[in-house]
């Protein structure tokens, strides 16, 4: 966000004037840019937040002008050289920003902007006499940067100063971080164009971007940009927050892994859908794909103050931040994660069952149901309170998840869509944890296209006659009932319009289950109905309105179970952290390599799944029902595929130990567990396949 001073229209005006054009904009350009942006006040007294806004609109522009180095330079001179700060504020002084080790006998290579730039700040890593030096002239480096990197001929030092260990630090991250938010708002600004080019651009009969192949491609990059952007904003959050300088640094270094992923290869499948148009230099593109890794291959020149994220995290007492955005959801994260604490089991292992006791214990401090209206036992809790409420009882493993499911699967359509004697039968047994339940939604050739269900429901008088075939249904061998999805109307077009939902007693006659032992070591079943008759009193909802039951309900509870991934995934990642630490070079080795490397793109997995998981919770209480569907399914995509990769970098990591399930191996063999599961998190809600088509769709392709 720009402050309000400073508009984004004022800042495109400006950009469309002077830059409009990167292939045409040259050094000269880029000069008299810089002039008319400081007086326009971009180099003014302003907050992170607006230069990093700045940063953005430049890297839309794939335009280099040194909008953080001006921040951060202004920063660092502050005290020590104010008549410096009003010279870069009014464009007298055009400043770049390096360390003096590439600085070799007066000479910087890899300086962008250098031949626009008048005076180069030394900042010297780790603290000590930082410096301002003139150019005295620039030397173009013609390669893969527009306009051309320079090397440039530094003059005798005009300032000196000293500069401490906290001050560098801060400086080099921020430096970092800009370069990041340039580089994705460039990936950003050419995934929209292939995304408007994919929604027009014919080919063999229909709009490419109905393909499915274009489609997975748009929705994985969109994924990976919200990612990006979201742990850029916890970074620039951080750094407002002066008190914890090691959480903003490794806030810092976590987008940053993130971004020197991702843009490069956001920018290349944007080109894939671009095609030829976006290769040639008559479009954007190509300056934008310069701009993309320019930026990234600049990073090395900042060095990341205390090392990667896995030196920050190996060094650091803590470990990953959770993601609270309310203080009510903070407030629910403490009570959780104490009741967790103390209800830990300590070897890990598949819970078919839930614990009759914790259930009790947890049902009697109000958890369940809590976002129901105070007219049905709840208190009104939000979205972000239920999320961090599932979120730890994952972490910590608490056998409860069918009470939990069953609040959100079963309560919430009951509690919008359910009469009065259904309320009053299922509602209190919610709450209370004892209502047992199994989610009858796939079919053997439907899977989770409810659209294609065949299992019918036939009115017979005032009863309902059920026939069909439901596959994979998950504590059907146990339940007491099934939410069970059927087709009412056989030739209702569109077909989903056909579709009703019962709460159906698994002791009906005509109910029968052939159990089927799934990879994780879940009991499924496959389940069949040969004419099984129930009172009306099963449907909820109207007829040949189920679908609507089930997705006003759906982007929460997809939301909720992506919640559960993320709390086993956090906790997954806490246990290696922990045997890492207990012998840093033996298990991950030295500083630089591969198994920090691993580390590290782990915990940036992990952590983006937490800030987009809030950001969904968000938008689901805020947002229009589209929207929140769009932050559910992304959120609970990016869960799924961040459990699976997790847990096969801890097997990586930890080699043959990790595959072990005893209460001696490495977390008492969660990794193990964990990656058995996560082929069903792929699963839940809907498979990712199906989800990244929603997401493609929610951004026009169709």
């Amino acid at each position: 966000m720009l402050s309000a001073e400073l508009t984004n229209d004022e800042v495109g005006e400006l950009l469309t004037r002077q830059w409009r054009f990167p292939g045409q904009a040259d050094d000269a350009a880029l000069a008299r840019l810089w002039r008319l942006a400081a007086v326009r006040g971009w180099f003014g007294p302003r907050g992170l937040d607006a230069a990093v806004g700045l940063l953005r609109a430049t890297g839309a522009a794939a335009c280099p002008l040194p909008v953080m180095d001006g921040h951060v330079a202004a920063d660092l001179l502050a005290k020590a050289a104010p008549g410096i700060v009003d010279a870069i504020a009014s464009g007298d002084v055009r400043i770049l920003v390096a360390v003096p080790a590439d600085a070799v006998d007066g000479s910087l290579p890899f300086a962008e902007g250098g031949s626009a730039a008048s005076h180069v700040l030394l900042l010297p890593p780790g603290g000590g006499v930082a410096s301002v030096r003139p150019v005295e002239f620039a030397v173009p480096q013609p390669g893969l940067a527009s306009p051309a990197w320079t090397r440039l001929e530094l003059g005798d030092p005009e300032a000196e100063f000293t500069v401490g260990p906290e001050e560098a630090d801060r400086g080099l991250s921020l430096l970092r971080l800009g370069l990041a938010v340039r580089a994705l708002a460039a990936a950003r600004h050419t995934h929209r164009q292939s995304v408007a080019h994919a929604k027009v651009r014919r080919q063999f009969g229909q709009t490419i971007g109905s393909l499915g192949a274009i489609q997975q491609r748009t929705a994985t990059r969109e994924i990976e940009l919200v990612a990006g952007e979201l742990l850029i904003e916890d970074a620039v959050r951080r750094h407002a927050a002066a008190p914890d300088a090691g959480a903003a640094l490794l806030a810092t270094e976590l987008a940053v892994c993130h971004v020197a992923a991702v843009a490069p290869r956001i920018q290349l499948t944007a080109h894939h859908t671009l095609g030829a148009g976006g290769y040639f230099e008559g479009h954007e593109a190509p300056w934008l794909f310069r701009r993309v890794h320019a930026d990234v291959a600049r990073l090395p020149c900042y060095p990341a103050p205390g090392g990667t994220v896995a030196d920050l995290l190996i060094a650091g007492p803590a470990g990953l931040p959770v993601v609270d955005l309310t203080a009510e959801a903070a407030e629910v994260r403490a009570q959780a994660r104490a009741f967790g604490a103390e209800h830990r089991a300590p070897v890990r292992r598949f819970r078919e069952c839930d614990d009759p006791a914790l259930v009790a214990a947890m049902a009697g401090r109000g958890w369940f149901g809590m976002a129901w209206p105070a007219a049905e036992g709840g208190r009104g809790a939000t979205v972000p309170e239920q999320l961090a409420m599932q979120e730890e009882c994952a972490y910590n493993q608490l056998p409860a998840a069918n009470a939990l499911a069953a609040v959100s699967v079963v309560g919430a359509p009951v509690v919008r869509y359910g009469t009065e004697e259904q309320k009053a039968r299922h509602l209190p047994r919610i709450r209370a944890g004892e209502l047992t339940f199994c989610l009858g939604y796939s079919e053997p050739e439907a899977g989770s296209d409810l659209a294609s269900l065949t299992t019918t429901a036939t009115r017979d008088g005032e009863d309902w006659v059920i026939n069909g075939t439901k596959s994979w249904i998950a504590n059907a061998d146990r339940a007491e009932y099934i939410w069970l999805a059927v087709r009412t109307n056989v030739d209702a077009r569109p077909a989903i319009a056909g579709i009703s939902m019962f709460m159906v007693p698994m002791a009906t006659p005509g109910i029968s289950t052939e159990p089927l032992r799934g990879l994780s070591g879940q009991t499924c079943c496959t389940v069949r109905f040969d004419d099984v008759r129930v009172s009306g009193s099963a449907l909820v909802g109207p007829v040949d309105r189920g679908w609507h039951v089930i997705t006003e309900t759906l982007a929460g509870e997809r939301l909720l179970l992506a919640g559960e991934v993320a709390g086993q995934s956090r906790r997954q990642f806490d246990e290696l952290l922990a045997v890492v630490r207990a012998d840093p070079d033996a298990v991950a080795g030295p500083p630089g390599s591969a198994a920090r490397a691993t580390l590290s793109r782990m915990a940036v997995q992990v952590r983006a799944v937490n800030l987009l998981l809030a950001e969904a919770a968000e938008r689901a209480e805020s947002s229009p029902a589209h929207v929140a569907r769009l932050a559910s399914s992304i959120a609970g995509v990016q869960a799924a595929e961040a459990s699976e990769q997790l847990s096969r970098d801890a097997l990586d990591v930890l080699g043959p130990a990790a595959a072990l399930g005893t209460p001696d191996a490495p977390g008492a063999g969660i990794f193990e567990q964990g990656l058995r599961l996560s082929v069903l998190a792929f699963l839940g809600g809907g498979t990712n396949d199906v989800q990244r088509g929603l997401i493609a769709r929610g951004l026009g392709l169709v």
